[in-house]
């Protein structure tokens, strides 16, 4: 009867880190592998080059075909390839590798809470032993940070109304997209190539005992009245890395396991998913700070802003922008005055979402225009009006009666707690990832 071996299909693996840590443990990779690895090589950059006639110089013609969220595996070049950094996979495995977080065979429910620091290290190990370097191999929820989700959201929207745009004119979504484009930009610059990554350990819970951080397999502590928070498991994954298409990896809730490196000792409240971002920390941290709390609106958002400072910072907002598209040095006289003031308590009310938010601007550019008797401003114009007028009194670029960036004064570099990401931050440096 041959040996059952596990089951094990990638949906990601650093080629890198894999060859790295196996050189580390082992002697040195077998010259038929690395053969095979400059072969494979060599016939992908041979293909590559044939797709691609002319020069720089003369004008160039290539054939080639993209999406944004597929990766490149069918042919038999990168098949080959892949088969070949498996079987480096499976070496490294079979080396005596010391895990600091592994799936244990069995675990007992624990009888009381102290005995949780007498227990072996795969099912209790105090949160301050996890150190840089440290491996770990855990099952977790994939799924990625909520601001990558939201840069593929929107720009799956933006592709669409771009393609389809008497189905969003209606509802004043094309002015939306419009607004939001700067900061989608933004995170399409500082994202580019790169996939943050925040999955929820599936077996794995934090707990506190006597003030210490714990990381605690479920099973242990089912029968205990401990209050326990979920762990999860951050990186940043490149994009190339993945094997298989990531839509129906990283949007589908699905299980998987994820081999780690521990990238930061201890367990964190924070993480900073643009990576990016910390390179502008020294003389814009408030940037830094408003491009990482980027996150999604929900019905039953944490940090949702109250009503009146929403309408304070929308009337403000307008009142700039009607200045800025005036002509300069322009006196209203009081029935003007007075007509824009009822305008801004009517539409500032009722301004809760960016489709509102956007009548209301477009209400004040057409009184502005009838009462001055002016052409409206060219449509570049405007919407740099707006996007100044919202950035100095604080109306967010994605606004909605939940703030999608968040005050300076109460921004932290994570997405804001709610009850589907609040929980303790593992961060990790992503070697693969598989089931």
């Amino acid at each position: 009867m041959k040996k059952k071996l596990p089951l094990r299909e990638f949906v990601y693996l650093d080629a890198v880190s894999l060859h790295s840590l196996l050189v580390s443990q082992a002697e040195t990779i077998p010259e038929a592998i690395t053969q095979t690895i400059s072969r494979a090589d060599e016939a992908e950059l041979i293909g590559s080059a044939s797709t691609s006639v002319g020069s720089d110089l003369i004008g160039k013609a290539e054939a080639q075909t993209s999406a944004r969220y597929k990766t490149g595996n069918s042919d038999s070049t990168q098949s080959s390839r892949k088969a070949v950094i498996q079987t480096l996979f499976k070496q490294l495995r079979e080396q005596p590798l010391e895990f600091k977080l592994s799936a244990p065979e069995q675990v007992d429910a624990l009888k009381d809470a102290i005995d949780i620091k007498g227990v072996s290290e795969n099912v209790a190990s105090a949160a301050s032993s996890f150190v840089r370097g440290d491996l770990i191999e855990v099952e977790v929820v994939l799924a990625v940070d909520p601001v990558f989700k939201l840069k593929a959201m929107m720009n799956e929207w933006s592709v669409m109304a771009s393609d389809y745009p008497e189905m969003f004119s209606s509802s004043g979504a094309l002015g939306f997209l419009r607004d939001s484009e700067p900061i989608m930009k933004v995170l399409d610059q500082f994202l580019a190539g790169l996939i943050p990554v925040r999955a929820k350990a599936v077996n794995y819970v934090v707990v506190i005992l006597d003030g210490v951080d714990y990381i605690v397999h479920k099973n242990a502590v089912d029968d205990l009245d401990l209050e326990v928070q979920p762990l999860f498991v951050t990186g940043v994954t490149e994009h190339l890395g993945f094997w298989k298409d990531i839509r129906r990896v990283l949007f589908s809730d699905a299980r998987f396991t994820m081999l780690c490196r521990v990238a930061r000792d201890g367990l964190h409240d924070t993480w900073t998913p643009v990576k990016l971002a910390d390179l502008f920390s020294e003389v814009a941290p408030d940037f830094v700070d408003h491009i990482n709390a980027i996150r999604i609106p929900t019905a039953e958002d944490g940090f949702a802003a109250t009503a009146s400072s929403h309408n304070v910072a929308l009337e403000r907002a307008l009142t700039q922008y009607r200045s800025t598209i005036a002509p300069v040095g322009t006196s209203w006289s009081s029935e003007q005055q007075r007509e824009f003031v009822a305008l801004v308590e009517r539409v500032s009310a009722g301004a809760t979402d960016a489709v509102a938010q956007r009548e209301a601007f477009d209400l004040v550019r057409e009184q502005v225009v009838a009462q001055l008797g002016m052409e409206e401003p060219p449509p570049d114009d405007d919407l740099k009006a707006r996007q100044e007028a919202r950035s100095a009194k604080g109306l967010g670029l994605l606004p909605s009666s939940e703030e999608l960036l968040v005050p300076t004064s109460a921004v932290s570099p994570v997405v804001a707690d709610d009850m589907e990401t609040s929980g303790r931050i593992l961060d990790t440096e992503v070697i693969a990832i598989y089931w």
